[in-house]
């Protein structure tokens, strides 16, 4: 059964499925919650160094906090400590990449995946590896909205701390507003 974050609920989880569509340089793709951070690894184990985190702590706002220039074991690191509250969060998207190549993986609102690269195609495989089928109709939390059963996503709390207090934490060593 398809599983959603913590934060975030969808009137019809019945409704989706672990899939992927391709368009051009993107991928979107619905990933059930319990897989999540170990794909978010395995995609950017697979970038090239210098890797960025982007996190918009209110998806639906313009803000953005950044935090570049690390190395896969910084990035490990700060998703040892922050992963789960990220992933969990329902208000907040965040994004992973290259800052060499410019791939990058988006977890947007709701926690519908995006992949960008000029060449796309090379994460099909890790896809697969998360048993992600492709599919030509790809239906994602929005699909399932509606007027009379709307979606709703909520700030979490987790280990006693927002995403609000990991931004200014992450301040501390380096992470900028946009």
């Amino acid at each position: 059964m398809f599983q959603t974050a913590a934060g975030v609920t969808v009137p019809y989880p019945e409704k989706l499925s672990e899939q992927y569509l391709r368009d051009g340089n993107t991928i979107t793709a619905n990933l059930s919650f319990e897989k999540l951070s170990d794909f978010i690894h395995a995609f950017y184990a697979e970038l090239d160094e210098p890797l960025f985190l982007a996190v918009h702590p209110d998806a639906e706002a313009d803000e953005v906090w950044y935090l570049d220039g690390m190395t896969k074991k910084q990035l490990t690191m700060i998703l040892d400590g922050y992963g789960e509250l990220l992933c969990q969060d329902g208000l907040s998207a965040f994004a992973i990449g290259s800052l060499t190549t410019e791939e990058e993986l988006f977890v947007q609102k709701y926690k519908v995946l995006s992949i960008y690269s000029e060449t796309v195609e090379r994460f099909e495989p890790l896809l697969r590896q998360f048993d992600v089928e492709k599919t030509p109709n790809l239906v994602t939390a929005w699909d399932t909205f509606s007027e009379a059963h709307p979606g709703s996503a909520e700030r979490l709390e987790v280990a006693g701390q927002t995403v609000p207090d990991m931004i200014r934490e992450l301040c501390r060593i380096g992470m900028y507003k946009g």
